[in-house]
């Protein structure tokens, strides 16, 4: 992935593998704390799981690469995860488009959807629906060219709420050659079967 593309690593920080709270060190309940740590879901603990990674679904191994290069993605240039991060209770995937002028970052993890719409680092929240579930489209703060676009999309989790989100970045080295929002909320659709619950 180019600069551009590894800025995944921060989403997945933030978004995915983060809704990281800056500077705090304690953890929320389902939240990852400043250190990457993931707290246990409350259901999780209830439960009494110790493997909170259980239950989250995985995009790498659960989106066919069939139905990643239908969806106009290169199945070559998937990357599991994100280097650099503790993915303790999420999975994230990463695909570059064939178009090649942006990468598609899906994470997953259990982050209710209320949970996602209180993250100060992202703005113009506008709820939408995929294939008949409630998600929500965003923006970041501060990125004024709206170069990157997410949704976040919600699904059980296990016997939690959680969410997947499909996080569309604009390469720099090519530029915004689409509209990364409905780019984003095609593959939410497009994908849509293949998350939990789905048909």
């Amino acid at each position: 992935m180019t600069s551009r593309g590894n800025r995944l690593r921060g989403i997945a920080l933030v978004v995915g593998v983060g809704l990281v709270l800056a500077g705090c060190e304690k953890s929320t309940d389902g939240v990852p704390t400043s250190s990457g740590q993931s707290s246990v879901s409350s259901t999780a603990k209830r439960s009494g799981s110790t493997d909170v990674d259980a239950a989250i679904w995985d995009p790498c191994t659960q989106l066919p690469d069939d139905a990643v290069r239908a969806g106009g993605l290169s199945p070559d240039t998937r990357s599991k995860d994100v280097s650099g991060v503790d993915p303790t209770g999420w999975k994230v995937c990463g695909w570059r488009s064939s178009a090649r002028w942006y990468t598609l970052g899906v994470l997953s993890g259990a982050v209710a959807l209320d949970q996602f719409r209180a993250r100060p680092e992202y703005e113009a929240f506008t709820p939408v629906t995929v294939a008949g579930r409630s998600a929500l489209r965003f923006l970041d703060v501060g990125d004024d060219k709206r170069l990157d676009c997410g949704v976040a999309v919600e699904v059980q989790q296990g016997q939690a709420k959680g969410t997947v989100t499909f996080y569309v970045i604009t390469r720099a080295s090519v530029g915004k050659l689409g509209e990364p929002c409905d780019e984003a909320l095609r593959h939410a659709n497009e994908f849509a079967k293949f998350l939990p619950g789905g048909n």
